[in-house]
């Protein structure tokens, strides 16, 4: 078996590679053999990084991750050895291995955000960016202490989110289903009844059974045409043209336009102000937020406002061109940049407004239940009248 190691020669220079050896303290031989001090020695497994910069983790596992190691590094502990003692923690086998290539390299005296960089899919420009500066500053386990609270923040705040839109998608898409397998498969039997009474049917049974033999005959093609339209939307709105028209109109939409400024506003104030807090110039901590945030509006607002900022105008002037940016929070970032403490008014805004969010989702909840209510018993009502009445019918005539 092979063994990777990294080692100091006399003249102190770093050195590594690989060697051949049957157990690690047989590879620990050879390479003292050859004079060299062992820094480092693992078991050579093969990794495909290549294959690993497309990996994509789930939030809890990358809030875990940075809590543990922001606690390890505060408490004094090198960053390799943290870095190893979170791995060995982890669930995930693509994870460690990532953390592995991260460790070896972190190890041979790449800086973390260097290492980072190569798993762009896994940590955004933004985490990058921070520990870069942290790195700069000296103020690496600080640094990775905000990280974690904003990890963790961001990750509560979009699992609301989800929360929020999951339950009513869920219950329309049963509603939906029912309502099909009653139209394709229950009104058809029901309609060979009637059939041998040869009885007049009320509206309603005439309408509902005019959808399912609809949908008896030309079911597939209907499937194929809404299949052809959702997936055309879905390539139109990838493109930026769509992305742009999709941004502008959910922004427009009552209640929901109102929550997605909310979650912007709050993302904005919280990825800004930690960069602002750690040091990052503000130009710069301006156009790395925007290349986190989503939403095309906003992120073109932060665009130009980074633009201005380096000519040497306000935040808060620039951001005041843009209807989308409310005035309650151009009047914060004014009165931060007024006072020098931007950074902290900016993460006091950004709790401001996760609170605001937490209501719009309980606001937007006590307006979905009952419309989903109401919506599903004239539905169901509809079905049960079409299905009821010819019985109550028949069953009078004899």
């Amino acid at each position: 078996m092979r063994f990777k190691y990294r080692a100091l020669t006399k003249t102190g220079k770093v050195t590594e590679g690989s060697v051949e050896a049957n157990s690690e303290d047989s590879a620990l031989e050879i390479l003292q053999s050859r004079n060299l001090i062992v820094t480092y020695l693992e078991k050579e497994t093969v990794i495909d990084e290549e294959k690993l910069k497309n990996k994509k983790l789930k939030a809890q596992d990358l809030v875990f991750f940075f809590r543990q190691l922001s606690i390890l590094v505060k408490s004094g502990v090198s960053l390799v050895e943290a870095l190893t003692a979170v791995k060995d923690q982890v669930e995930d086998k693509d994870f460690r291995d990532i953390l592995s290539l991260i460790i070896f390299d972190v190890d041979g005296g790449m800086l973390l955000s260097k290492a980072f960089s190569k798993f762009k899919n896994i940590f955004s420009i933004y985490i990058i960016k921070v520990i870069e500066t942290g790195e700069i500053t000296g103020r690496l386990a600080a640094i990775l202490e905000h990280l974690a609270d904003h990890v963790e923040r961001n990750y509560i705040l979009t699992s609301k989110i989800k929360g929020a839109f999951y339950y009513p998608i869920a219950v329309l898409v049963l509603c939906f289903i029912v309502i099909l397998i009653m139209l394709i498969f229950v009104m058809p039997k029901i309609e060979g009844v009637f059939d041998e009474f040869d009885a007049q049917l009320p509206l309603p049974t005439r309408i509902i059974l005019g959808i399912s033999n609809f949908l008896m005959k030309y079911g597939i093609i209907v499937l194929l045409i809404l299949v052809g339209v959702v997936v055309g939307l879905w390539r139109y709105i990838k493109t930026p043209q769509g992305k742009e028209k999709k941004d502008r109109i959910e922004l427009k939409i009552p209640v929901i336009g109102e929550l997605l400024t909310t979650i912007n506003l709050a993302r904005i104030a919280e990825n800004l102000g930690t960069l602002i807090q750690g040091g990052v110039p503000i130009a710069q901590s301006i156009s790395t937020t925007a290349e986190v945030i989503t939403n095309s509006e906003f992120h073109h607002a932060l665009v130009e406002s980074a633009k201005g900022v380096r000519r040497g105008e306000t935040l808060s002037s620039n951001l005041s061109r843009f209807k989308i940016i409310s005035p309650v929070f151009i009047q914060i970032v004014s009165a931060g940049e007024k006072s020098g403490n931007l950074g902290d008014i900016l993460l006091d805004i950004s709790r401001f407004y996760s609170n605001q969010v937490d209501l719009a989702v309980g606001s937007l909840m006590s307006l979905l239940e009952p419309t989903l209510i109401v919506i599903i018993g004239v539905v169901v009502g509809f079905i049960a009248a079409a299905v009821l009445l010819p019985m109550y019918n028949l069953a009078g005539s004899m």
